[in-house]
């Protein structure tokens, strides 16, 4: 109804020469005051001028301000709220204290005193208003692309290589578009009120051109106690305008959903003073020993990743908290090496660590060396990481809700990841993303590729990050729990890419708690509790013979050792906290075999045999494995 009422406005105001009966000057003294009648609908003011034509082509004048003001505003504000938000740090700070600056003075007073230093009209009426809105549209932008830019989908365009300028246009706007409509629908109840304001004191539109304003004010001055129906014509069209502009954005609110919680993960780490896509590196000398070459220190397989004494800490109100401690691993070229471990060990940080898409603050890399191809990560700058994430590092995510941006058909996500990289038509991107589809086991794939995220099942989405993740041919591959999700089959059509892949000589770091698909997937596994390392193994050794008990109790509670050895038990208690990391080794309070020296001392993680392990005993201990 709002809606409605609007466009029937606006269409009056627009045809206003063939609406009305009487130019909006034409002056008859004679019939000053009048009432309502056939030849006047609402009736004459003090000069005998119709009520019913001024009040159309004073719509004009009110509405012209009114968007001029709020589009103007919008113009200024919505660069300037995304580059604030997005970019973080010093910039933010600088462009907030403005912001703050402008609105700590009264609206009113504010336009006031700048349509008097320019002078009155209805075009400088416009620019006051818009300079009174811009404010606040700046700090609403501002705060809606710091809660987006957090958004994973966002992290997956970044580790694909994306340049900020098109991660902002093509990921965070139109993320945050839904709120600036709202908002600026809202606004304009609001300038259709200021601009009153300002034609009442004689600012605004001036004569011979009325206004809703100006038509209260004369009204005002001449009519107040003789002739009060002079004024209700105007004040109610006033009233129902900003009404009609309040209820349309409280129904686009709805609509669109702005004001409701988010589905996607926030992280809690989010402030306004990140530096995105770009990890800190506040790094010393490495001391971590060299994690081996390949699984029995065989060197036919060239070193494509290599990991040395990374150390990854938090900024918290505590002070600098380690969450990664002394990781050491590396993947040849065609081999999956897989990260196992309980949820909160560390797992996603460390790949997220290697990719450098940590944000800083809170998390800084504070030790070690990455190094990918013989390529130093950890020394480059962000446009030199953008040509290698996406192609020649793909990155699947654990969450494909939120890694997908929900107001992208999936199609045009997987094809900007191709287009990103490599000089190709658009066409032939679109064909490499239906192939990829393919690859993955998604039928139809030239209708799932006009699909919006939500229009897909979870297995689905989860296939189609993978597909952004490979559509490149990267040479290496991070995968976050990638067969999360997915039921049997489609698992199985997954891992057997992957094989097909590793045969193709790309090297994989496969992320996950699922010690089954380990088993049939992984040539070496590397066992991480509470942020370190504490056992890397070839995959039968590691499963067969055990040397950490982290481990053994991690294979104990696995469905593989229920259909291998008839038992299964969880192990007792939990991953420690951040900030709460047990003296010595982190794993004694859950551990049976602990002794004294565990409590008090760090163990090194030392090389044995072609393995490495992590524990005080385990020369000593004879472990249970699975067969």
């Amino acid at each position: 109804m709002a809606a409605g009422w609007l466009l029937l406005l606006v269409l009056a105001a627009t045809l206003a020469p063939w609406v009305t009966l009487h130019a909006p000057a034409a002056q008859d003294l004679l019939h000053s005051f009048g009432g309502p009648s056939a030849s006047h609908w609402l009736g004459t003011d003090d000069l005998g001028r119709d009520v019913f034509s001024r009040l159309v082509y004073g719509a004009r004048s009110s509405l012209q301000v009114s968007f001029e003001s709020v589009a103007l505003a919008l113009v200024l504000a919505i660069p300037v709220g995304l580059f604030a938000g997005y970019r973080g740090g010093q910039v933010d700070n600088i462009v907030m204290r403005f912001v703050d600056g402008g609105m700590s003075v009264p609206p009113l007073v504010l336009a006031l005193a700048v349509v008097a230093a320019l002078g009155p009209g209805a075009n400088n009426a416009s620019l006051a208003l818009a300079i009174v809105f811009m404010p606040a549209f700046t700090r609403l932008i501002r705060g809606q692309t710091l809660a987006v830019k957090e958004e994973t989908f966002v992290e997956a365009s970044r580790s694909l290589g994306t340049p900020p300028v098109l991660i902002v246009a093509r990921r965070v706007f139109p993320n945050v578009v839904s709120t600036i409509i709202v908002q600026a629908s809202l606004t304009l109840g609001g300038a259709l009120l200021a601009e009153a304001a300002l034609s009442f004191v004689g600012l605004g539109a001036q004569p011979p051109s009325p206004s809703w304003g100006s038509m209260l004010q004369q009204a005002y001055s001449t009519g107040l106690f003789t002739h009060a129906w002079s004024l209700v014509v105007p004040g109610a069209a006033i009233a129902a305008g900003v009404l009609a502009f309040n209820t349309l954005g409280d129904g686009l609110a709805a609509a669109l959903g702005v004001g409701r919680p988010s589905n996607g993960r926030r992280r809690r780490w989010g402030k306004s003073r990140l530096s995105r896509g770009l990890t800190r590196v506040d790094r010393g000398p490495v001391t971590a020993p060299p994690a081996p070459r390949s699984p029995d220190g065989d060197t036919s397989r060239d070193t494509l990743l290599s990991v040395e004494g990374l150390r990854v800490v938090l900024d918290t109100s505590a002070g600098p908290v380690p969450a990664v401690e002394d990781v050491s691993l590396r993947i040849g070229e065609g081999e999956i090496v897989a990260l196992v471990g309980e949820s909160g060990s560390g797992k996603s940080l460390t790949s997220m660590a290697i990719m450098r898409l940590l944000a800083s603050p809170p998390a800084a890399v504070a030790a070690g060396q990455v190094t990918f191809a013989g390529q130093d990560l950890l020394s480059m700058d962000l446009g030199e990481l953008r040509r290698i994430r996406g192609r020649d590092i793909g990155m699947v995510f654990q969450d494909p809700m939120s890694s997908l941006n929900p107001s992208i058909r999936v199609g045009e996500q997987i094809a900007e990841a191709v287009r990103l990289h490599e000089r190709v038509a658009r066409r032939t991107a679109r064909e490499r993303a239906v192939q990829m589809l393919v690859e993955v086991g998604i039928a139809d794939p030239a209708a799932r590729m006009r699909c919006y995220p939500h229009e897909l099942s979870g297995g689905m989405r989860q296939r189609v990050m993978i597909a952004m993740a490979l559509v490149c041919g990267p040479r290496l591959l991070i995968a976050d729990e990638p067969t999360t999700g997915l039921d049997v089959t489609v698992q199985a059509q997954i891992l057997e890419l992957l094989r097909r892949l590793r045969r193709e000589r790309m090297a994989v770091l496969f992320v996950t708690h699922d010690l089954g698909v380990v088993a049939d997937l992984c040539d070496r596994v590397a066992v991480m509790y509470a942020g370190q390392i504490v056992e890397e193994a070839p995959i039968d050794d590691l499963f067969a013979r055990p040397r950490h008990p982290y481990t053994e109790g991690l294979l104990r509670a696995s469905r593989s050792a229920q259909d291998a050895i008839g038992e299964s038990a969880a192990i007792t208690g939990s991953v420690p906290a951040l900030g709460r990391r047990p003296a010595g080794c982190h794993f004694h309070p859950r551990c049976q075999y602990a002794i004294d020296l565990c409590r008090t001392v760090d163990p090194p993680l030392v090389r044995e045999s072609g393995r490495y392990e992590r524990c005080h005993r385990a020369a000593e201990l004879t472990l249970r494995g699975v067969a």
